[in-house]
């Protein structure tokens, strides 16, 4: 009864009609004065990037942001280094890699450990293959610990790889640019990279000391069937280069190679002058420049000291590049010059 009697003293009037649309619009007006403000002050913090960046940074990848002066931050480089170690993590899931590495026990401090910290570090799993201390082994015992490995490796791995790469204790691989290339070629197919020399063989051979890898098929086939002498003859054929294993063109796109017999000083500084060396004579795909093609994406060098190897570490996984992008800025003379004027101002007396 109370409720009643007080609804009907608070009846809707003219004035009280006014006075809720006046503190309406009042309250309106506060919350957006409010709003503004905070917006401002975002606004603010954006602005310190230049506005034709803001428009776009959505649309941008990571490593365009990193490309961008502006925006080529420490927390960028952060974010780029981390979506790379990523994407580096899904691949070696992928493309799942063992490497086994032959060496001796006189290599074992000198070499061995070395490849250890290096590149050996990338492998999906890293063995090596040597001899008993004592038991010394040279070129002639080169074949019999080539069969052990692979032997053990199918016998005792076999479900902890997708590709098998043989390496020396003085050879430097790198092992993404390994996977990348085995991408597109399924495991379970017969297949066979490396170095290609076309001596000995009508479809030749790949080189050892530079590397090469073989699919979990062609591991499987050449364990079972060619260890144990079930393949008496190879399917040989130079129109198809058909075999039990197919040979594969370590190339890129471009003809370049990616495994290389030797250090890259002999690869990317080629003597001509000395056309009579035995390389020549047994690389199956021709160089037809005066400097060795080596590809942007090289697998594969030998005959690394230690030393070499840890340089190679270095300029694999730690030098980056100045953006080529970049290089257009530097044709513009008044760019330079403002560069050179900002730097004396800089500069205190």
């Amino acid at each position: 009864m109370q409720i009643d009697s007080a609804f009907k003293q608070r009846r809707l009037t003219p004035t009280n009609v006014c006075v809720f649309a006046f503190g309406l619009v009042v309250g309106f007006a506060i919350c957006s004065l409010t709003s503004l403000n905070f917006c401002m002050e975002e606004s603010s913090k954006i602005s310190l990037v230049p506005n034709n960046t803001v428009k776009t940074v959505t649309d941008k990848t990571l490593v365009e942001m990193q490309h961008d002066k502006e925006l080529n931050s420490s927390l960028a480089k952060e974010l780029l280094l981390r979506v790379e170690e990523m994407e580096a993590r899904k691949l070696a899931e992928k493309v799942r890699v063992l490497c086994w590495v032959m060496t001796a026990p006189e290599n074992h401090e000198e070499k061995a450990v070395h490849v250890k910290a290096t590149w050996g570090r990338h492998c999906n799993k890293l063995i090596f293959i040597s001899n008993k201390e004592g038991v010394k082994t040279g070129r002639e015992g080169l074949w019999s610990k080539t069969v052990a490995a692979f032997k053990y490796v199918h016998e005792n791995c076999s479900d902890e790889y997708d590709w098998v790469m043989k390496a020396d204790d003085d050879t430097y691989v790198v092992v993404e640019n390994l996977r990348k290339m085995l991408l597109p070629y399924p495991p379970k197919d017969p297949h066979y990279f490396g170095f290609r020399f076309k001596t000995h063989t009508p479809v030749g051979y790949m080189s050892g000391g530079g590397g090469y890898v073989l699919s979990k098929e062609a591991v499987r086939r050449v364990v079972t069937e060619g260890f144990d002498g079930k393949i008496k003859d190879c399917r040989l054929s130079t129109d198809t280069n058909a075999e039990d294993v197919n040979m594969g063109d370590s190339r890129d796109a471009l003809g370049r190679n990616r495994f290389f017999p030797f250090d890259p000083q002999q690869h990317t500084h080629v003597d001509t002058s000395a056309r009579g060396w035995w390389y020549w004579d047994y690389i199956w795909w021709p160089t037809e420049e005066e400097v060795d093609n080596c590809s942007d994406e090289v697998v594969s060098f030998h005959y690394l000291d230690k030393f070499k190897m840890y340089m190679m570490e270095y300029l694999v996984y730690h030098v980056k590049p100045f953006s080529v992008r970049h290089l257009k800025k530097y044709d513009n003379m008044e760019y330079i010059q403002s560069l050179q004027t900002d730097k004396k101002s800089s500069i205190k007396i």
